[in-house]
C-alpha cells in the first residue's frame, strides 16, 4: 500500500473484506510499516468486496472471489490517491473499516461488531479488541481506566461511565471514540504526564440525533424483592435531555458517584453487594447550544438508601512478643441521602479565545447506628477484654466547587495563554453518641470496668483556592517553552466538643476534656514551573521542573499551641515518547509531587467511636513527597492488541499508621511519617481476535504483579515488610451470529508477605476465580442467559467458607412485532452460596470478615423499549 505520488508506504491503512450480498463484515486487518497486509478466513466461492481506506485518501474497493483451486489472492501494489478536494462539510457514504487509527484517537465502527438483541453499550465494549469490562462494570482499554463518557462531545450525566454504558442502547451508536482524559490546560498546551485516564465519546447514528428513546421496567419476586426503573432520552441535534429513575430492594444501588444501573437486562445477573439495601433515586441531564458561541450542560441527581448489615470478624493479632485473638459481631443500619448538581458553560469569544465555567454542588445527610459485641482472648482462650458498644451518628454535609478557565491562542503558531481559578468549600457537621461498657481482665480475672456515655458535636469546614497561569512560547519549529505558575491556599477547621452524660440533670453537660479540641490548619503553596517540549514526527519529549514553596500552620485553638512548618520542594517532571509505528508507541514518564496530611490526621483529639480501637491525630505530621516513574509500551495491529507497563514509586515522609496495644488489649492508631518505602508494579496484556464468517473468538491474556517494601511499626517496634503478588488471567469470548455467546474466564493470584523480624510470622495465600457467562438467542423471541462465578481463597479461617459459587440464570421472551418488550424470569444465587467473605493481611494481623448478603430469590420483570426517531 503506497502513496500514488510519493511512493511512500502507508502504514495502518484499514483493509476490510465484506460480503457483497449483504455488506456484512468478514474480516479486517491493518497494513504494516511496509504497507503490507494479510486478511485471513475469507470464504470460498463467495463474492466479496475488499475496501481499503486511509485518512486523507480516496477509498479503494475491488470485487474478489476465492475458489478451492485459488485459496490465496496476491495483489499487486495498490496506489492510493490523495483526496485533494476533501471538505469538512462533505459526507461520503461508503463501507467504513471496523477500526480506524487517528492522531490521539482510536475509533471503532459500531456496526462492524455484532452483539445480542437489545444490547447496551457495555455489551458492545465486551466485543471490542483490547477492551476489558470487569464484574463491577469498570472499563479498561489497553490497560488504562475509562473515567468519563461523553455523547456527541458532551458530558452525559456528569460523565459517569456506568450510567451511559449500562443504559444507552448499542444500536443508536455510530462510532465509539477513545481519547486521553486530559485537563483543559493539558489539552490546550498538548502536554501529558502519562497518568491520565481515558474518555469515551459516543457518536450517535444520524437518525438517533433527532428523536427520543428509552426503557421502562418493573419487576417483583420472592421474599418481597422488587425493582422499578425508567430512562427517557430526547435528542435534537445539539439539544439533549434525559430523565432517569430507580427504586429497588435488590442491592442494585442508586444514583451516586459509583455509577447507576437501571437495566434489568443481561448485564445485571449478580447478587448485589454486602448488606441488604433499599434504594430510590432519580436524575436529569441536559445539554443545549445557544447560538454558535454558548454551550450549556448540566445534571441533577438525588438518591436515598437504607442499608441493614450484620457481620462478624475474626482477627489474629500478631505482635513481636505475643499473639492474641479478637472476635466481634456487628449489627448496623445506615440511612443516606444525597443531592448532586452540576452546571457547565463554555463560551467562545472568538476563534482564538474560550471561557469555561464549571460548578458543582453536593449535599448529603446520614443517620447511622452500629452495635458491636467483641472480645479479645489469648492463645489459651483466656479473656483479655470484652466490649459492648453502640455508636450512632447523624450528619449533614455540603461541598461546593467552581472552576473558571480561560484560554487564548495568539496569531503566532504555538503561542498561547491560559488562566485557571478553582474554589472549593466543604462543611460537615455531625452529632455522635457513644454508649458502651468495656471490661478488662488480668490473668483471666476481671480487673477494671470502663463505662462510656458520651455525646460529641463535630464540625469540619474547609475552603480551598487554586490559581494557575500558563504561557507557551515557540522557540523553534519543534521546540516550545511553557512557563507555569500555581498558587494554592487551603484552610481547614475541625472542632470536636465532647460531653459525658450527667445522671443528675439527664443531659450531656459534663465536658470531657480528653476528647474535646478545636484545630485549624492553613496550607499555602507557590509553585513556579518551566518546561521545554519537543515534538517532531514520531518523537516527542518534555523536561521541566518547578520549585514549590510551602508553608503550613497547625494551630490548636483549645490550648493556643501553634506549629509552623515551611518546606521547599523541587517538583521535577520529564517524559519521552517514540511512535515506532502508527499504531504503536513507547513512553517513559517521571513525576514528583507533594501531598499534605488531612485535617483528620492532624487533629490531636482521640476518636474512641470504637472503644477497643482508639484513633489519634498527629499535628507534627509533615507533607509527603512522591517520586513516580512510569514506562508504557503498546501496539495494536490488525487483530492483535498488546500493551505493557512498569511503574516504580518511592515516597519521602510517607504517612502510615502506627498501631500498638496497651497491657489490657486496647489498640491505638496514630499517623506518623516514615522513609524508605517503595513499590513496583507491572502488567502485560495481550488480546487476539479471530473471525470467520459468523463466528468470532477473542482471547485476552493478562499478567500482573507487584512488590512493596514498607517500613512500619508493630507494637512500636520498627519492622520492614516485603509483599509480593502475581496474578495470571485468561478470558475467552466466543460468538456465533446473534444466536450464541460464551465467555469463560479464569484468574489465579499468589500473595506472600515476609517481615524483617522473626517474631512476626510470614503470610502467604492464593486465590482462584472462574467465571462463565453464556447467552442463547434462538428462536428470535427467546433469550436464555447464564452467569456462573466461582471463587476460592486458600487461607480463610475455620468457620468461613473457602470457596463460594454464585450461579444465576434467566429466560427472556421478546414480545410484539418489533420485539420492543421483554418478559423476564430470573433466579439469583441458585445454589444458595452467596457469601460476603474477605481476608485482610497487614503487618500486625490477619482478619477474616463475613457480611450479610442478598441470597436466593426469583424475579419476574416486564421491560419495554421506547423508540421514536425523526428520519427526515
Amino acid at each position: 500500500m503506497t502513496d500514488s505520488l510519493t511512493r511512500r508506504s502507508l502504514e495502518s491503512t484499514s483493509v476490510a473484506v465484506y460480503l457483497s450480498s449483504d455488506s456484512s463484515l468478514v474480516n479486517y486487518a491493518l497494513t504494516t510499516r511496509k504497507g503490507e497486509f494479510t486478511v485471513n478466513n475469507i470464504p470460498l466461492n463467495t463474492h466479496c468486496t475488499i475496501v481499503i481506506t486511509h485518512r486523507g485518501y480516496d477509498v479503494f474497493s475491488r470485487l474478489i472471489k476465492l475458489t478451492a483451486d485459488k485459496k490465496e489472492l496476491l495483489l499487486d501494489t495498490i496506489l492510493l490517491v490523495k483526496a485533494f478536494n476533501e471538505l469538512k462539510a462533505v459526507t461520503v457514504t461508503a463501507l467504513r473499516p471496523p477500526v480506524s487509527v487517528k492522531p490521539d484517537t482510536l475509533e471503532f465502527n459500531v456496526s462492524s461488531f455484532k452483539t445480542m438483541p437489545n444490547a447496551m453499550v457495555e455489551d458492545l465494549l465486551k466485543q471490542l479488541p483490547g477492551v476489558d469490562v470487569d464484574k463491577d462494570g469498570n472499563v479498561t482499554i489497553n490497560g488504562k481506566k475509562v473515567s468519563k463518557i461523553m455523547v456527541d462531545g458532551r458530558e452525559f450525566f456528569g460523565g459517569d461511565p456506568k450510567i451511559a454504558l449500562k443504559n444507552l442502547p448499542k444500536d443508536i451508536i455510530d462510532k465509539l471514540q477513545v481519547v486521553d482524559n486530559k485537563s483543559r490546560e493539558a489539552r490546550f498546551n498538548k502536554t501529558s504526564n502519562g497518568n491520565e485516564d481515558l474518555a469515551i465519546n459516543l457518536t450517535l447514528r444520524k437518525e438517533a440525533q433527532k428523536g427520543w428513546f428509552g426503557r421502562v421496567s418493573a419487576g417483583y419476586g420472592t421474599n418481597e424483592r422488587y425493582e422499578g426503573s425508567a430512562m427517557v432520552n430526547f435528542f435534537n441535534g445539539a439539544k439533549q435531555f434525559s430523565l432517569i429513575g430507580n427504586a429497588n430492594n435488590t442491592n442494585r444501588g442508586s444514583i451516586s458517584g459509583e455509577g447507576f444501573d437501571i437495566s434489568n437486562s443481561r448485564s445485571t445477573l449478580d447478587g448485589g453487594g454486602g448488606g441488604l439495601t433499599r434504594a430510590a433515586s432519580g436524575g436529569l441531564n441536559f445539554s443545549e447550544s445557544i447560538g454558535q458561541q454558548l454551550k450549556l450542560n448540566g445534571s441533577y441527581f438525588y438518591n436515598n438508601s437504607h442499608t441493614d448489615n450484620i457481620s462478624k470478624t475474626q482477627r489474629e493479632n500478631r505482635l513481636p512478643d505475643t499473639t492474641f485473638f479478637y472476635n466481634a459481631d456487628n449489627n448496623s443500619t445506615n440511612d443516606y441521602g444525597n443531592h448532586r448538581l452540576s452546571l457547565n458553560a463554555s463560551y467562545t469569544i472568538d476563534t482564538l479565545t474560550e471561557i469555561h465555567i464549571n460548578s458543582y454542588v453536593n449535599t448529603n445527610t446520614s443517620d447511622a447506628v452500629n452495635s458491636k459485641v467483641a472480645a479479645s482472648r489469648g492463645k489459651g482462650s483466656q479473656l483479655i477484654n470484652t466490649s459492648e458498644n453502640t455508636f450512632s451518628t447523624t450528619g449533614d454535609g455540603k461541598n461546593i466547587s467552581t472552576e473558571f478557565f480561560l484560554s487564548h491562542r495568539f496569531r503566532k503558531q504555538g503561542r498561547g495563554l491560559t488562566l485557571g481559578l478553582t474554589y472549593n468549600y466543604n462543611d460537615q457537621v455531625s452529632v455522635d453518641d457513644n454508649i458502651g461498657q468495656n471490661d478488662f481482665y488480668k490473668n483471666g480475672i476481671l480487673d477494671s470496668i470502663d463505662v462510656v456515655n458520651q455525646r460529641s458535636n463535630m464540625t469540619n469546614k474547609g475552603t480551598g483556592v487554586t490559581f494557575t497561569a500558563t504561557y507557551a512560547e515557540p522557540l523553534t519549529e519543534y521546540i516550545n517553552a511553557i512557563v507555569r505558575y500555581n498558587y494554592a491556599r487551603n484552610n481547614s477547621f475541625s472542632d470536636k466538643n465532647t460531653n459525658r452524660f450527667n445522671s443528675v440533670t439527664g443531659k450531656y453537660d459534663l465536658e470531657d476534656t480528653a476528647f474535646t479540641n478545636a484545630f485549624r490548619n492553613i496550607n499555602e503553596t507557590h509553585t513556579p514551573d518551566l518546561s521545554i517540549t519537543f515534538n517532531k514526527n514520531e518523537y516527542r519529549a518534555s523536561i521541566g521542573s518547578g520549585i514549590q514553596f510551602m508553608k503550613q500552620d497547625n494551630y490548636t485553638i483549645t490550648s493556643g499551641e501553634l506549629l509552623q512548618q515551611q518546606y521547599i520542594n523541587i517538583t521535577p517532571s520529564a517524559n519521552i515518547g517514540y511512535n515506532f509505528s502508527k499504531t504503536g508507541n513507547v513512553a517513559i514518564f517521571y513525576n514528583g509531587r507533594s501531598q499534605q496530611p488531612s485535617i483528620q490526621q492532624l487533629q490531636p483529639v482521640p476518636d474512641n467511636s470504637n472503644p477497643l480501637y482508639v484513633q489519634l491525630g498527629n499535628p507534627d505530621l509533615r507533607p509527603s513527597f512522591y517520586h513516580n516513574v512510569n514506562v508504557q509500551v503498546r501496539e495494536s495491529k490488525g487483530n492483535n492488541y498488546w500493551f505493557t507497563g512498569l511503574s516504580l514509586n518511592t515516597t519521602q515522609n510517607q504517612i502510615i499508621y502506627q498501631n500498638w496495644f496497651d497491657d489490657v488489649g486496647k489498640q491505638y492508631s496514630q499517623p506518623v511519617n516514615v522513609n524508605g518505602n517503595l513499590g513496583m508494579s507491572g502488567n502485560l496484556q495481550y488480546s487476539l481476535t479471530l473471525k470467520k464468517r459468523d463466528m468470532l473468538l477473542r482471547m485476552n491474556l493478562g499478567s500482573n504483579g507487584y512488590f512493596n517494601r514498607n517500613n512500619t511499626f508493630v507494637n512500636r517496634v520498627s519492622i520492614t515488610s516485603n509483599a509480593y503478588s502475581f496474578s495470571q488471567s485468561i478470558g475467552l469470548n466466543f460468538t456465533y451470529k446473534q444466536q450464541l455467546s460464551v465467555m469463560p474466564s479464569f484468574n489465579i493470584r499468589f500473595n506472600k508477605t515476609s517481615y524483617s523480624s522473626e517474631s512476626v510470622q510470614a503470610a502467604s495465600f492464593n486465590t482462584k476465580t472462574f467465571g462463565l457467562s453464556a447467552f442463547w438467542n434462538e428462536p428470535k423471541w427467546l433469550i436464555l442467559e447464564n452467569n456462573l462465578q466461582y471463587s476460592y481463597n486458600s487461607q480463610i479461617a475455620p468457620g468461613f467458607n473457602k470457596s463460594v459459587t454464585m450461579w444465576s440464570a434467566a429466560v427472556n421472551c421478546q414480545l410484539f412485532k418489533k420485539q420492543q418488550a421483554i418478559v423476564r424470569l430470573a433466579v439469583y444465587d441458585i445454589l444458595r452460596q452467596n457469601a460476603g467473605v474477605s481476608r485482610s493481611i497487614t503487618q500486625t494481623y490477619i482478619e477474616d470478615r463475613q457480611t450479610e448478603v442478598l441470597q436466593q430469590y426469583f424475579l419476574l420483570s416486564f421491560i419495554y423499549n421506547l423508540r421514536k426517531f425523526n428520519t427526515r
